[in-house]
């Protein structure tokens, strides 16, 4: 006579080896998770400014970039609390939008990234001629925005005074 169904003991067995695969698989999907997090920011960004240097030709006005709630410190706070606005109007100190609000990259959909600013950049104005961020004399590229997830991995947004926005990645320190 055929045995039907499983007996405790192959159920508990069986119960044990999917934990410890769970177990062995959960950090390298938390991994993944922080690094699409990563990924989509950046992606973000890229859209924004682009769309920000297209608005600026465009219009024939020029256009500003703000990072409203980033600090420019080395101190490492995990905050939603930012965005990082294109904008018509010279100044702006928060997230909200209105009328002269082109684009915005709110920080609280992309939470759980530590993210600074470049020390004298918390506003850049796009060129209405030829879509350029302007910046300081002799400043060819800068750090624009650092972020880093809680692993430790770092990305740094460059931007380049002819108007091209690229990243670097760097690993966990220690």
């Amino acid at each position: 006579m055929k045995k039907q169904g499983l007996i405790f003991s192959e159920l508990t067995v069986a119960i044990a080896i999917l934990a410890i695969i769970l177990i062995v698989v959960a950090p390298s999907f938390h991994s993944l998770i922080a690094r699409h997090k990563m990924e989509r920011t950046v992606t973000e960004l890229k859209g924004l400014f682009i769309a920000a240097k297209s608005e600026a030709v465009m219009r024939n006005k020029e256009v500003y970039l703000h990072t409203v709630g980033l600090a420019d410190t080395d101190t490492k706070t995990y905050t939603d609390d930012w965005c990082v606005i294109a904008t018509t109007e010279p100044t702006a100190n928060s997230c909200t939008t209105n009328n002269n609000t082109l684009y915005i990259v709110d920080g609280h959909s992309l939470s759980g990234l530590n993210i600074k600013r470049h020390q004298d950049y918390a506003s850049i104005k796009i060129d209405s001629m030829n879509g350029h961020p302007k910046f300081n004399a002799g400043e060819g590229v800068i750090d624009w925005l650092t972020f880093e997830k809680e692993s430790g991995k770092t990305i740094t947004m460059k931007m380049h005074m002819f108007g091209r926005l690229y990243h670097s990645r760097v690993a966990s320190q220690g």
